[in-house]
């Protein structure tokens, strides 16, 4: 029945439990014994029925004012391919692609009016949208590459010249929160930054010109969430999003090709549930394909 093939669905997706672990637990627990390969046919069976869902999540992640994104590498057989989030901390989708080219977020992204929070993977430079690029991503680069030269002296001038601009826009931002009425005050002190460390000086270190040269390219997308209410600085949202399934690689230690597109669309779902704060066990035992839907009965009830 629909109830016990969600149970198992949601040890594998939810619990990453092993397919082994959870044969044993239905003879235990439900004297039911069934090969393993009926759980992979639960996993497509119940993908399909949650397309609509899927689309769903989708519109709505379309319709928000910021779209977080990041990738990672994951093994197919012994073969890496990379799995593609995209989230605005509420509604989650992942994609697949056999390579790290950038074809999905451009696609996913082609009619997207809102602002693109991603890392500095060039690959999502040329997407037709507004972009905000992570600050925590750049300084831990500047952390990692001053650790590596601690005798850089025109290197650590530059950075704490990074730092008195930066932290007090963080300690801003942790007093009043993401208000442009707070935080535009500190476009002039960008632009004068820009003026007198970045385009009218002249670095010798190699790491200062390399940073020079990074807040040059990347002079529109660093400072976006200066300009508009509630727009993240960092994409962490992301990472948080793609963890659970890096964990599941560790413990399962590869994933099987013609199946990774149906889990993926039922961790989409799992991680819109957790960000919502709904139980995902509950909104696959109900039947239900809207998340509002469900979410709206479980009230009533």
């Amino acid at each position: 029945g629909h109830g016990f093939r969600a149970w198992n669905v949601y040890q594998r997706v939810a619990l990453r439990m092993p397919y082994d672990s959870i044969v044993e637990m239905m003879e235990e627990q439900f004297h039911e014994k069934i090969p393993g390969s009926s759980l992979s046919n639960f996993i497509r069976a119940f993908a399909c029925y949650y397309t609509k869902t899927e689309e769903s999540i989708t519109q709505r992640l379309l319709e928000s004012p910021f779209i977080h994104a990041d990738e990672t590498p994951i093994n197919i057989r012994g073969v890496n391919q990379y799995v593609w989030v995209f989230t605005d901390g509420r509604y989650v989708i992942f994609k697949l692609t056999a390579t790290r080219e950038a074809t999905v977020p451009h696609e996913f992204l082609v009619d997207y009016h809102g602002i693109l929070n991603t890392d500095f993977y060039p690959g999502y430079d040329a997407v037709r949208c507004q972009q905000q690029k992570c600050w925590v991503h750049l300084i831990r680069d500047l952390n990692e590459d001053l650790w590596g030269a601690p005798f850089d002296t025109e290197f650590e001038t530059f950075i704490l010249e990074v730092s008195h601009l930066i932290v007090p826009i963080m300690q801003a931002i942790q007093k009043y929160g993401l208000k442009k009425r707070h935080l535009c005050k500190f476009q002039k002190q960008v632009a004068l930054f820009y003026e007198e460390v970045i385009l009218n000086h002249q670095y010798h270190s190699e790491l200062a010109l390399k940073y020079q040269k990074r807040f040059i390219q990347y002079r529109e997308s660093l400072f976006t969430f200066l300009e508009y209410d509630g727009i993240p600085w960092e994409n962490n949202t992301a990472e948080r999003a793609l963890r659970h399934l890096t964990v599941q690689e560790k413990i399962s230690g590869f994933f099987y090709k013609s199946l990774m597109p149906d889990y993926l669309r039922l961790l989409g779902i799992r991680q819109t549930c957790r960000a919502q704060g709904k139980s995902f066990f509950r909104f696959l035992f109900s039947g239900e394909t809207d998340l509002d839907t469900f979410e709206a009965r479980k009230r009533k009830r």
